[in-house]
C-alpha cells in the first residue's frame, strides 16, 4: 500500500505585519472620515422653538421646528428629553424622521411612555432636543 503525504487542512498563513498595519490605518481613516461627515450633517440640521402643544398626566405632545439647509433630503435620528422644575427627566423618546432639502417646517411627537406620571398640577418645565447620529457607510 502507498504511502501518501496529505497537505495539513486547514493551512494556515500568518498575516505579514504590513498588511496589518494597513488594515488598522484603513479602519482608522473610515472612522475619521465618518466623524467627518456627520459633523457636516449636523451643521446643516438647525432646530428652532422648542415647545409644549399639550400634555396631560400620561403623554405629552412636544412641538419644534426643524430646517435641513442642506442640498439632501434627510432622515435624522432625534433625541427629545422632557425635564421637571428639579431637573429630574420626566420622559424621553428616540425617533427618526425625514426632512426635505432647503425647508423648514413644524413637527410634533406625542410621548406617551413617561417614567412618571405628572403630578396634579405640575407642568413639564423644559425640553431639549439632540441630534444622534445613525448613519453609517452605505454602498
Amino acid at each position: 500500500m502507498p504511502i501518501v503525504d496529505r497537505l495539513e487542512y486547514p493551512k494556515k498563513y500568518k498575516l505579514s505585519s504590513a498588511i496589518l498595519l494597513i488594515a488598522v490605518l484603513i479602519a482608522i481613516v473610515a472612522i475619521l472620515y465618518q466623524q467627518c461627515s456627520n459633523k457636516a450633517v449636523a451643521k446643516q440640521i438647525v432646530i428652532h422653538s422648542i415647545g409644549f402643544d399639550e400634555y396631560d398626566r400620561n403623554y405629552m405632545r412636544v412641538g419644534y421646528e426643524i430646517e435641513n439647509t442642506g442640498k439632501k433630503d434627510r432622515q435624522i435620528a432625534l433625541l427629545i428629553r422632557v425635564y421637571d422644575k428639579e431637573g429630574g427627566e420626566i420622559a424621553s423618546i428616540f425617533f427618526k424622521t425625514d426632512i426635505k432639502a432647503n425647508t423648514r417646517e413644524y413637527q410634533s411627537k406625542v410621548i406617551d411612555e413617561l417614567n412618571r406620571p405628572l403630578k396634579k398640577g405640575e407642568k413639564p418645565y423644559r425640553a431639549t432636543i439632540e441630534l444622534r447620529q445613525l448613519e453609517f457607510m452605505h454602498y
